[in-house]
């Protein structure tokens, strides 16, 4: 039996290693964005902690995978190629940079403080958009949209202050995988951009 059971293993071990060598490489991808402080406030209003709730996703959304829509409405993804890590937790990273570099004293959901105002976030486009149908490796560059719902919470009654959408898009300059990943940290700048000013009158407004 115990020479049964060690046959077993090293079969099964062998068979990992083959699938191992036989898998495709994936290239992974980060979210690179900018802080265009020339559009974005220069200082916030109000130095009041705000907490940025855990990022929700529309279904499809909380994905690792980069998609990209066809003309038909149709979903795909770009093979062999990932984010770093899920499209919300990508941007719950940007998100708090954007918001820092604009002045607000922004922290994460985890973090542990007192803090009069939430702000949350739902991810209802992240895509690269065809918009020509036919072979996508011969297709124009698409276009990356980003479009995010927004509400600020005053925590003490739970009640929203404001709510508001904001959006990005840019056109990749080529057809390429490198192109459209960078298309998207544009993109979701942008959005990000039109978040912080929303942001910083609505505080305003508030005081």
């Amino acid at each position: 039996m115990r020479l049964a059971i060690i046959s077993l293993t090293l079969l099964l071990g062998g068979c990992a290693s083959t699938f191992d060598s036989e898998s495709p490489a994936v290239d992974e991808y980060t979210l690179n964005t900018t802080s265009n402080r020339a559009e974005s406030a220069a200082t916030a209003p109000t130095s009041v902690p705000i907490q940025l709730m855990q990022i929700e996703a529309a279904p499809g959304y909380d994905t690792r995978r980069i998609l990209v829509t066809h003309p038909d409405g149709r979903v795909d993804v770009l093979a062999d190629a990932r984010w770093v890590g899920s499209i919300p937790r990508l941007l719950e990273v940007a998100t708090l940079d954007q918001l820092r570099a604009a002045g607000f004293d922004a922290h994460p959901n985890s973090a542990a403080l007192v803090s009069p105002y939430s702000l949350r976030i739902t991810i209802r486009r992240f895509d690269a958009e065809y918009a020509t149908s036919g072979d996508p490796g011969r297709a124009a560059a698409p276009t990356a949209r980003v479009v995010l719902d927004v509400t600020l919470i005053r925590r003490r009654d739970r009640l929203p202050m404001a709510t508001w959408v904001v959006s990005g898009a840019a056109v990749a300059t080529e057809n390429r995988r490198a192109m459209i990943v960078s298309a998207l940290g544009s993109a979701t700048s942008s959005a990000l951009t039109g978040l912080v000013n929303e942001l910083s009158a609505v505080t305003a407004l508030k005081q």
